[in-house]
């Protein structure tokens, strides 16, 4: 279910990113559209009121703007002005722009345009939005007369975004929420299939895709029993075998042995420290397995001699002469040391199954514990 959650999160941050780089994209197209649509318009409207536009050109100042009065009928245009080849304003509606004096706008023209170019356009910003201007040339091109700057109104233009914007936000939700549902259904199915596929091949019928798995625990079954059978007929055990055996199962981790009796014991003779080796069932059998892994032995120091054997850490090798493994000795006082034999299981009481490790024992909650 978590593989399949961040799968979903991957997916939806993926078609975030994709609708807002297709808005972008989208938006910009648009405008290249709309503004290569308003400046074909304008050529238009400029080319249909060619002969009037001509024809009164020269005339009164009056029939000029009438006739460039008929031209901005259309809604979307907010102004038209009439401007000579020295850049004068010869006439212009009452609703075009101050901002668009015929002297800049041709200045910039013959800057951006070519030379035998007879219309231009650009998409300036004004205090009410942003506009289109065309710029179209009357007269022939060798002997031009002036030029028609017509101003478009792209108000509709920005609400047409808006309205595009909201509809890719509603569709990228919609499409999110779709995705979002097949990715859960389709890891669900998934889920549901490659488990009861899974409980097939362990039955022992699996499908092609499984059968890679079930040779491999095939073969780990049989080189289990394989090892069961070789240990069985192994024979007696040796050193060699139990030390084989431990770094095989154990992959070579050390042993630590947690007792109450210590497997070596020095005494204070006359003159001298004898070692005992004392007769214990616990010593018999977990000795063994202390020298074949070289391990630790941690136990109560009771003879009388131990703390003249030890290192500054109560360490002391042993058996003597063979020195395989280590004794570490802890020291009680003889009320821990009677108490923690009093409540040892062999004693009757059960409450401590591991001696020292809980040496106070009395309220079976402190649990002391000696570094090794």
């Amino acid at each position: 279910m978590q593989r399949a959650a961040r799968f979903l999160l991957a997916l939806l941050i993926a078609l975030a990113l994709l609708a807002i780089a297709g808005y972008f994209v989208l938006a910009q197209t648009t405008r290249d559209w709309f503004d290569a649509d308003l400046a074909l318009r304008s050529r238009l409207a400029v080319s249909s009121a060619r002969r009037s536009l001509e024809r009164n050109w020269g005339a009164a100042p009056e029939r000029l703007t009438a006739t460039l009065a008929d031209i901005t009928r259309d809604e979307r245009i907010m102004g038209a002005a009439a401007c000579s080849t020295l850049g004068e304003l010869l006439a212009a509606t009452d609703s075009y722009p101050a901002e668009f004096s015929c002297h800049s706008i041709l200045e910039r023209m013959r800057v951006d345009a070519t030379r035998d170019e007879t219309s231009w356009s650009m998409t300036p910003e004004l205090p009410s939005g942003r506009v289109h201007l065309s710029v179209n040339t009357i007269g022939d091109a060798t002997m031009p007369r002036g030029t028609v700057v017509l101003v478009h109104d792209l108000s509709y233009l920005s609400r047409r975004e808006a309205t595009m914007r909201n509809i890719l936000i509603i569709a990228f939700f919609v499409l999110s929420l779709g995705a979002s549902l097949v990715t859960l259904i389709a890891a669900r199915l998934a889920w549901r299939r490659w488990t009861r596929e899974l409980r097939r091949a362990l039955t022992g019928t699996p499908i092609a895709e499984f059968q890679p798995l079930v040779r491999d625990v095939r073969e780990l079954a049989e080189r289990l029993a394989s090892e069961r059978e070789h240990e069985a007929r192994g024979g007696r055990w040796s050193a060699e075998r139990l030390r084989a055996t431990l770094t095989q199962y154990l992959q070579g981790e050390r042993v630590v042995i947690l007792a109450n009796r210590e497997p070596y014991i020095h005494e204070k003779t006359a003159g001298d420290i004898s070692v005992l080796h004392p007769a214990s069932g616990l010593v018999t059998a977990l000795e063994p397995v202390a020298r074949a892994c070289s391990g630790v032995w941690v136990a109560h120091g009771s003879g009388s001699a131990d703390r003249d054997t030890v290192d500054k850490h109560d360490r002391v090798l042993v058996p003597p002469g063979e020195e395989s493994y280590v004794v570490r000795r802890v020291w009680l006082t003889e009320e821990e040391e009677n108490g923690t034999t009093m409540a040892s299981p062999t004693r009757g009481s059960g409450r401590c199954a591991t001696w020292p490790t809980r040496a106070r024992c009395s309220a079976s909650r402190t649990t002391s514990t000696t570094s090794t």
